[in-house]
Formats: structure tokens, C-alpha cells, sequence
């Protein structure tokens, strides 16, 4: 294995004018925090600290703003007098790494530009008041494909606890056409073990050519494809959407009969497609695992998309494995405020939701929200 040496020329990507320079002195209990920042190609097989790249790390425990420091020629940061409490680790850079040839020679004259991200989600103190943690960063967008772009879960504002109008969008982050085909959107309760809807795409998994997704382009799959906008002006139209989850089951639920549907594949589920308004798992595989008794299989998922309101500090476990997703969206949306989670650009798939997801208002289905 070939050794790198630390030859990066680093553009940071964090505003990061808002950094909380004053150590506060209110705090009975402090604690000093060692990072060693590392970035990480699992495929080749090596590991390389960073060097002067901005941290920043951020506590819900307290009303501060965020701490931010710089590592030095080893890679670590050091940051001293933290208040003590849970801290996410923050890093976005983008760095010109030497290239790898295929014989695991390093080509100095032969640079590649990356956008590193980080993949740990908290830090707990150490008892004995000094705490050191490595964060491995890795490239964004890994796997381009289809990805689940948009979730809306909470509902609009409304007193009357109704959020049926619900839906999911995806989009295709590849140069290449992607199909649907016999692909299943499933809701997970904890695990891949505990599926508990599963929704299928008409067609042949892998190898049907039925109903394709060009490059760029979003696909919203509607809980009911109506102009929801008609009954609540706090809600979305999902008239135009382009599937439409459909229960043969649930005899109650809407179906628009110029919208596709995806079935229920899950025995003895009877009810309409429906996803947690706080906290729950979505996850899209490909369909070649359509038995979900014994859970779904890890090796058929495309995308996998963990949500929660709770703040990091709140949680003890997760969900889904982080294999899948490192982090958490949506913390801090609430029920019934008319807000979904979207990832930061089209298609941005770190594998952590918790930096891919912004909260926006109101929910653009088809379409991405306008940057800032």
C-alpha cells in the first residue's frame, strides 16, 4: 500500500464568519477536544490527514454559535474550554489530491479536484476531560444514480392533524439513463428488518427498459396525486405528479387514474403509503428482493435516506445502518409547518443526511429550491 504524503491545496467552502472565537467562562464543566482530520479512499485503500482545512463544530445543548479552528501540518485541530456537551463535527473542503494509476503509483503531476465531506455524526466528552476522535472524510457523490432528492413528511400548517399529502421526489444525479423498473420504495421502522411498507414500480427489476429517468431529471411520487392546494393553501399540488402510491387493499384511498401507481407488495398492509411525521427511514432498492418478511436485503438498496427532528444530543441509536446513512435529515422540522427536507444541490449524496438535507418551505416537488 502506498503511503501518500500530505500534498493538498485546500479551498474552503465554509462561510465561516459566524465562528465563535470567546471561550465562554459561565460553564462549571469544560473539557479540551482533539481532532485528527483524515481523509479516506476505501476503494484503493489508504488514508491521509488534512491539513489546514477549517472544523467547525456545532452543540444543540447550548445557545452558541459554532467553534471553528484549523489543522495544522498533522491534521489535528485542538479545540480548548469546550462547554460540556455533544458536538457534530462539520467539514466541507474541496481539495486536489495527487492521482492513483492502477499500479498504486501517486502522480504528482496529475491532480484531482475533490469535495471531501465528513462522515462522523457526535462526539460525546470523555470523562477524564480530554476527548480525541478522528473524522474521516470522504468524497461527495460517490455512486451517482438515482437518489432520493426531496422528502415531505410533516404535513401543512393545519389544526386539524392531517398530512395527506405527503410524497417523495427522486432524481437522477447520473449522465445516464436510470430505470424504474420493478424498483420498491419501502418505510423501515427500525432496521432492514423492520419494513413496514413496501411500494413497487410496475415492470422487471434490473433489466426492464419500461420507464426510464433521464439525467437531471425528478421524479415525484405522490401519497395521492391531488391539488391538495384546493383543500389547505398551506399544501402542495401533487396533481402533476408522476407516480402515485396505490393500496388495492385500502378502499378508502384516492386513486388518479392518469397517474401511475405503485403497488403495495407487503401482505396484509391495508393502508395507503404513509411515512412518519417526526422520524423515520426511506429507502429505494432495486427490486430485486421483493420478499420483505425476512427484512430487505442490504445489497438491493440504491439510496437510503434517515430522518428525525431531535437534535443529535437527543437520540441513543439509529434507525438504519450507518453504512447506509451516517447521519440524520430534517433536524429540527416539525410537524405540521408545511416543511420537507432537500438535499443542499441536486442529487449531493455524502451518505450523511445530516450534511446532505436542508429544511426548506414550501416543498418544490418537481424541482429543486432556489439557492440562496
Amino acid at each position: 500500500m502506498v503511503k501518500k504524503a500530505a500534498l493538498l491545496t485546500v479551498i474552503l467552502l465554509l462561510n465561516l464568519t459566524n465562528c465563535f472565537h470567546q471561550k465562554p467562562t459561565e460553564f462549571d464543566s469544560t473539557y479540551t477536544l482533539k481532532l485528527v482530520l483524515v481523509y479516506r479512499d476505501s476503494t484503493l485503500g489508504y488514508d491521509e490527514r488534512l491539513s489546514k482545512v477549517d472544523v467547525k463544530i456545532h452543540t444543540g445543548d447550548y445557545n452558541l454559535d459554532d467553534y471553528c479552528a484549523t489543522t495544522n501540518d498533522s491534521g489535528v485541530v485542538v479545540f480548548e474550554n469546550l462547554p460540556w456537551a455533544i458536538y457534530d463535527p462539520q467539514v466541507k473542503a474541496k481539495v486536489e489530491l495527487p492521482f492513483i494509476d492502477s499500479f498504486g503509483n501517486r502522480r504528482l503531476d496529475s491532480l484531482i479536484s475533490y469535495t471531501l465531506i465528513d462522515t462522523i455524526v457526535a462526539i460525546t466528552p470523555s470523562e477524564t476531560g480530554i476527548g480525541t476522535d478522528t473524522i474521516y472524510t470522504i468524497t461527495a457523490n460517490l455512486r451517482p444514480g438515482l437518489k432520493i432528492n426531496e422528502i415531505y413528511y410533516t404535513g401543512p400548517e393545519n389544526r386539524n392533524n392531517w398530512f395527506y399529502d405527503q410524497f417523495i421526489e427522486l432524481y437522477n444525479s447520473s449522465d445516464e439513463v436510470q430505470y424504474l423498473d420493478g424498483m420498491i420504495v419501502c418505510r423501515i421502522y427500525h432496521m432492514l428488518t423492520s419494513v413496514t411498507y413496501a411500494f413497487r414500480f410496475p415492470g422487471t427489476p434490473l433489466t426492464g427498459r419500461e420507464y426510464p429517468v433521464q439525467p437531471g431529471e425528478f421524479v415525484v411520487l405522490a401519497q395521492d396525486a391531488v391539488n391538495w392546494l384546493e383543500l389547505y393553501s398551506t399544501s402542495v399540488d401533487l396533481s402533476g405528479a408522476d407516480w402515485e402510491f396505490v393500496n388495492a387493499m385500502d378502499f378508502g384511498d384516492i386513486d388518479n387514474l392518469n397517474v401511475p401507481n405503485l403497488a403495495n407488495i407487503v401482505p396484509g398492509r391495508t393502508v395507503d403509503f404513509m411515512i412518519n411525521l417526526s422520524t423515520n427511514v426511506i429507502a429505494l432498492a432495486d427490486g430485486s428482493d421483493s420478499v420483505m418478511t425476512d427484512g430487505l436485503d442490504i445489497g438491493t438498496v440504491v439510496d437510503c435516506v434517515e430522518y428525525n427532528s431531535k437534535s443529535p444530543s437527543e437520540r441513543t441509536t439509529k434507525d438504519i445502518d450507518k453504512i447506509l446513512d451516517a447521519g440524520w435529515a430534517g433536524v429540527g422540522n416539525q410537524r405540521y409547518s408545511g416543511q420537507s427536507v432537500e438535499r443542499i444541490l441536486p442529487g449531493f449524496d455524502t451518505n450523511n443526511s445530516f450534511n446532505d438535507f436542508v429544511i426548506i418551505k414550501p416543498p418544490t416537488p418537481g424541482y429543486h429550491h432556489p439557492s440562496p
